[in-house]
């Protein structure tokens, strides 16, 4: 049993966050700091997913790191999937980040705008 299972993680396993993030961000070839300066992340947890294996922040920040590196909604999804997150389709908070991503506009403080007018958050 205890092969077969192993046998199925390893056929089954995608690509953890950490090593989508940075593959993500040499893509586009950025540095880690216009990456973390552009979504609002103190350096200090952008250390922490560099440094530490199978550190997850927090949702928000996937987020922000998303639209920092301006990804397409595909992208988004898989990015947030590797941590354990999804866009869901019942929450005016995800929504709202959707139509951005959907309609190509990374803009943090128009986003923002609507975010707060929508659903009383915005992105910390």
């Amino acid at each position: 049993m205890k092969e077969r299972i192993n046998e199925y993680l390893m056929q089954n396993k995608t690509i953890d966050f950490k090593d989508l993030l940075f593959s993500l961000i040499d893509e586009r070839k950025l540095t880690d700091s216009e990456v973390y300066k552009r979504a609002g992340i103190d350096r200090k947890t952008f250390s922490k997913i560099r440094c530490i294996d199978h550190y997850i922040p927090h949702k928000n920040n996937v987020i922000k790191l998303c639209l920092s590196l301006s990804l397409s909604l595909e992208e988004t999804t898989e990015l947030l999937s590797s941590a354990g997150y999804q866009l869901s389709t019942n929450n005016n908070f995800d929504l709202i980040v959707r139509y951005f991503i959907e309609r190509g506009i990374y803009d943090f403080d128009l986003i923002n705008d609507y975010l707060d007018s929508f659903a009383g958050t915005v992105l910390n």
